[in-house]
């Protein structure tokens, strides 16, 4: 959840550093003010107890830092309050913003804060010298999240040696203080994204850390680095640990998006570090590809007609349509086996009932005797469409209508029926089946602008009917979880691997049919569509490997770390012949592994399990109100007002007692807490440094 103090201007600058202010004088007059709030409440500071709110500050100035880092709090689920320094009506940072006195304690409000730089502009001294007595009084961590190289963070200039200059391509390493410490879950390098070459994607700095000053109690511990470009014999520090008399700066020296690889890579440990790891927010990285089609065969894209056979070719031109065999099962049992995943199999039963009838069928005897091997989805009987009636004269389609001008939509008993005959046949066969999930054909009978504004309005009583509490839809369509009568949707994410291709000349070949102008020979949809790009045209022999499949790795690859629990899916084509969507999942699967330790896995979690953890989160966000967390010493207080149970998302240090609801994740105790009226306490090991 967020509290907007003001909304934040989005654009893009380099921060270039900044002088900083002398405190002599202004830290005097923030000790006072904050001396001076306790003393009117007849306590001495130094006898208080203290206390810290589980919410972030988020000083922001319209900089790239700061929303980074905000892309990073949001997906995680934490709470955190943005001032924007830019507002000429923001409020004044003071001791009365950033602390509260009760009759028993010092209470501060925020548990970190973040910055765009070191030493904000828009900050005045009396408000830096606020903030430093506040992160000294509290034991306070700060972000610094973009910010140039200096003496006044630990750090040399980056010159001489050092390095200016986009980062794009270059490979950063996690430091042994890192592994040892927030970064425990990055085991490899991370490799910096370089998707154009044209393009200047991370400007960063790389400058060496200064040496310790003992005397005065400054250090520098560097997290993450990389080899100078100019002297490789050497790293530059890229993000890094400023310590000045106690109080802590976690120096972040590269310009960072939501959008790469390096900062959700990235992004786990600041928080980590920022926070103790303990907050609010819970995250994991997601991963699940759904198969659909299983039993049915998938209509062929034509290279000579740039159409798909049987759909909207003319009269003549034709392809033979797809089907996994025999062999694809073999193959895909053993892939899941080596790569300890599975994929989920959404399943036809008319398909395999159908092709039964007429002798042997390799393909479906082979799924029916390694079962026990995949899991199974309903994807309705025999694939009908179950939204409107579709009128083909026109293109795209149109909705048939009755006498009374309302469209025609396909009956309720029809999509009872297609859901549970598809039951029975798993029933029958003895398919791993979860009655309560299914995934109807193209997604059809949930509303799709601008041919059917609204669901089939007979699917909700069908839904009830068959017991489904789980119904599969597309992302791309509506991105969020919402209901339809007693079920939820799944959003899932379409891969852009096509339904109608098994050989990767023929991904290529639709592919630059729908990417290319018609200039290249191409549809010219991408001139057309403000959503699309037009392309190059690839070449049909590497343009798969060297193009496609990258850029669609990346894609899914970023979904799963971006705590995003919805699956992906392909169809049972791209299993088939060339078998292509394994290029894809091998490049997802080994640059995951080659830069994540073994304690942050990818979670492969099912339909309903995806279902269930997208409702939890918007219920927390209804109740999420009613919920106060503090740390006060080593003890984490969860106060709930109102009445009844509230699950909230959790992250606290291994070592935590009381939190046993809690799994480990990528070092951390982390998940779903329940919290019942009036207060859940859970014992913090020493790690959690927050003043006593």
């Amino acid at each position: 959840m967020t509290t907007s103090i003001r909304a934040l201007a989005w654009h893009s600058r380099l921060a270039r550093g900044a002088g900083r202010p002398r405190w002599s004088s202004t830290l005097q007059v923030a000790c006072t003010a904050l001396t001076l709030a306790v003393s009117s409440h007849g306590l001495a500071q130094d006898t208080m107890r203290h206390s810290v709110e589980l919410v972030i500050l988020v000083l922001s100035a319209a900089d790239s830092g700061t929303a980074m880092a905000k892309a990073g709090l949001q997906e995680a689920q934490v709470p955190f309050v943005e001032v924007d320094l830019t507002q000429p009506d923001r409020p004044t940072i003071d001791a009365a913003f950033l602390t509260e006195v009760t009759a028993t304690a010092l209470h501060a409000k925020f548990q970190a804060v973040i910055l765009p730089d070191a030493a904000p502009a828009q900050l005045s001294a009396d408000e830096r010298a606020a903030l430093d007595q506040f992160e000294r009084t509290f034991h306070i961590r700060e972000l610094d999240s973009y910010v140039y190289p200096s003496p006044e963070v630990g750090l040399n200039y980056p010159l001489d040696p050092g390095y200016s200059g986009a980062l794009d391509g270059f490979t950063a390493q996690v430091t042994a203080a890192g592994r040892a410490g927030p970064f425990s879950y990055l085991t490899g390098p991370i490799d910096f994204d370089d998707l154009d070459a044209h393009v200047p994607e991370s400007y960063g700095y790389l400058a060496l850390a200064r040496p310790d000053e003992p005397s005065n109690a400054r250090s520098f511990v560097p997290f993450v680095s990389m080899p100078l470009p100019n002297d490789t014999s050497r790293s530059g520090v890229l993000l890094g640990v400023y310590s000045d008399h106690g109080r802590e700066q976690l120096v972040v020296a590269v310009a960072l998006n939501a959008s790469q690889f390096q900062q959700q890579a990235l992004f786990p440990g600041m928080l980590a570090w920022l926070t103790y790891g303990v907050h609010l927010g819970s995250e994991r990285h997601y991963f699940s590809v759904h198969i659909d089609d299983v039993f049915l065969s998938d209509a062929r894209w034509s290279t000579t007609g740039n159409c798909t056979s049987g759909d909207d070719c003319p009269a003549g031109v034709s392809a033979p349509e797809i089907a996994m065999t025999a062999a694809d099962v073999d193959y895909l049992v053993a892939w899941q086996q080596q790569n300890g995943m599975r994929l989920e199999l959404a399943f036809n039963g008319a398909g395999y009932d159908e092709a039964s009838l007429e002798g042997a069928y390799p393909f479906g005897a082979r799924v029916l005797e390694l079962r026990r091997s995949f899991r199974f989805i309903n994807h309705t009987y025999s694939h009908p469409y179950l939204g409107c009636v579709q009128d083909f004269s026109v293109v795209p389609f149109r909705c048939a209508t009755g006498a009374d001008g309302q469209p025609l939509w396909t009956p309720y008993q029809l999509i009872y029926d297609e859901i549970t005959r598809n039951q029975t046949f798993a029933s029958q066969h003895g398919l791993p089946l979860s009655r309560s999930e299914v995934v109807t054909g193209e997604h059809s009978a949930l509303r799709r602008a601008p041919q059917e504004p609204s669901d089939n309005p007979n699917l909700a009583q069908a839904l009830r009917a068959a017991g489904i509490t789980w119904l599969g839809s597309d992302s791309s369509r509506e991105f969020e979880q919402r209901a339809v009568g007693n079920a939820q949707t799944v959003p899932r994410y379409p891969m852009n691997i096509f339904y109608n291709v098994a050989r990767k000349s023929e991904e290529v070949d639709e592919y630059n049919w729908l990417y290319n102008a018609r200039a290249d020979a191409g549809s010219g949809i991408c001139e057309q569509d403000p959503a699309s790009t037009c392309i190059a045209p690839l070449d049909p022999e590497t343009g798969f490997d060297a193009y496609i499949a990258p850029l669609e790795a990346r894609h899914a690859l970023l979904h799963a770390l971006s705590n995003s629990p919805r699956p992906h899916y392909a169809h049972q084509s791209n299993l088939a012949e060339d078998r292509i969507l394994y290029a894809v999942l091998d490049r997802v699967l080994a640059r995951y592994r080659r830069t994540f330790a073994a304690s942050a896995p990818l979670v492969n979690a099912s339909m309903s399990e995806f279902g269930a953890e997208l409702l939890a989160r918007s219920t927390w966000q209804r109740n999420a109100a009613r919920v106060t967390a503090r740390v006060n010493g080593r003890q984490l207080t969860i106060d709930v007002s109102g009445r009844g149970l509230v699950n909230l998302p959790l992250t606290v240090p291994a070592g935590s007692f009381g939190a046993g609801s809690l799994s480990t994740y990528a070092g951390q105790l982390t998940g779903w807490q329940s919290a019942f009226t009036p207060r859940r306490v859970i014992l913090l090991p020493s790690s959690v440094a927050y003043a006593p």
